[in-house]
């Protein structure tokens, strides 16, 4: 064992949401992620940061177990089953393939649909 096998990787704050939220816009079906609302988005602090805010995605450790919880919106016509599956497993595979962490669960709460126009 080396050095390196000892040392501990930290993620910064947001890093692990923006890889989330990027997973998830990925997915065909997906019209938002979280609200869209300036007063929902971080309001004034949100407006005038440089860094996207990604609120509708919050991920909990709980005794070492990743829970995922991701606020969406949906296209009308996609089967909701279906799209929320795809969206599963996107966001598994994304968070560790480029963070390393093993997520147990993805709860998905879609809060509208979106009719395309």
């Amino acid at each position: 064992m080396n050095e390196y096998d000892k040392q501990e990787v930290i993620i910064a704050p947001g890093v692990a949401e923006s890889i989330v939220y990027l997973a998830i816009t990925q997915v065909e079906g997906v019209a938002q992620v979280g609200p869209k609302t300036a007063s929902a988005s971080g309001g004034l602090l949100g407006f005038l940061s440089k860094k996207p805010v990604y609120n509708g995605i919050l991920i909990l450790e709980d005794d070492g177990q990743i829970t995922v919880e991701a606020h969406l919106k949906l296209y009308y016509g996609y089967r909701l089953q279906e799209v929320a599956a795809r969206i599963r497993a996107a966001v598994a595979d994304a968070l560790l393939a480029h963070a390393c962490i093993q997520v147990e669960r993805v709860n998905i709460i879609i809060d509208g649909i979106i009719f395309k126009a």
